[in-house]
């Protein structure tokens, strides 16, 4: 399982991690579901009926203009990374471990 930030920083050292298994254990990612990514948040958007967590910028991105970019009564949190996140948060990551896990397919046609 790789766990990461989920800015560019993040991907970046996600790539690198999957480029060492790669060039060490090829045959390792031959493993249907070998490597998994444990994703989190970057934004939380919160009023008070509800959180709505975002995996992607693009994601976050959307859901504001759809609401015309008035984020009134939201608390929006911007995860810089894995240790913004509060103990709470944590906790609810790992008690709900597979709604954060992402399995990582490498396929035929992807070329290293």
């Amino acid at each position: 399982m790789i766990m990461t930030d989920q800015d560019h920083d993040g991907s970046h050292i996600k790539g690198l991690l999957i480029n060492f298994i790669h060039s060490f254990w090829p045959s390792l990612l031959k493993i249907p579901s070998f490597l998994v990514e444990f994703i989190t948040p970057i934004v939380k958007a919160t009023n008070k009926q509800k959180t709505l967590p975002f995996y992607t910028m693009p994601e976050y991105e959307a859901w504001k203009e759809s609401l015309n970019g008035e984020t009134n009564g939201w608390t929006i949190k911007y995860y810089k990374g894995l240790g913004t996140s509060t103990a709470k948060e944590g906790k609810e990551y790992f008690r709900e471990l597979i709604k954060q896990e992402k399995r990582l397919h490498v396929g035929e046609r992807d070329r290293w």
